[in-house]
């Protein structure tokens, strides 16, 4: 039996590699234009995020989320992008919480990976109507929920395929103390 301070040690690691990962997968897909409207990005690195929430907690998905929105912005040199997109990511992850603690019989990975995407674009939008005082961009959000949807499935299908497929001697340790059950 593993002792308390090895199962700490372990989360922690892990949390660090997700959220490496995360950061990796960002910066990488900052290089890509643009899908469709201006900023619109698939989000890919959120399928370290949705795995650390649904594998180790509340907790360790923020940390995993501040570490690929803030180091990512300093590495890509985007600053601006900072202030749309930490409330963006905070308030979606939020409610994928809310959704996956509140709702686990209910809620997939698909599921909250989409509610996540649309809640994302959806604030990132708001946010840049207040700061830019154009209400009028308030017209992209079906395109963005659009988008988000489709992003959001994907995310979410990549991260139960993660889980799946990956084989469970190489997950053991994650999955044992993983909080959504995927057999």
């Amino acid at each position: 039996m593993m002792n308390v301070k090895k199962i700490g040690a372990a989360k922690i690691a892990t949390a660090a590699v997700l959220s490496a990962a995360a950061l990796a997968v960002y910066v990488v897909e900052s290089l890509f234009p643009p899908l469709i409207l201006p900023g619109a990005k698939m989000g890919l690195s959120n399928v370290f995020v949705l795995l650390a929430l649904v594998c180790l907690g509340v907790g360790y998905a923020f940390a995993a989320l501040a570490v690929k929105i803030a180091v990512g912005n300093l590495i890509v040199g985007n600053f601006s992008t900072l202030m749309y997109s930490l409330p963006a990511g905070v308030i979606s992850l939020a409610v994928m919480s809310l959704l996956f603690f509140n709702g686990k019989s209910r809620f997939g990975l698909i599921a909250l990976s989409v509610a996540g995407a649309v809640v994302h674009n959806a604030v990132q939008n708001a946010v840049y109507a207040l700061v830019t005082d154009t209400p009028a961009v308030l017209s992209l959000l079906p395109y963005l929920a659009l988008i988000g949807v489709l992003s959001g499935a994907i995310v979410g299908a990549a991260t139960y395929f993660a889980l799946k497929i990956v084989p469970k001697s190489q997950w053991q340790r994650l999955l044992d103390g993983c909080l959504l059950y995927t057999s």
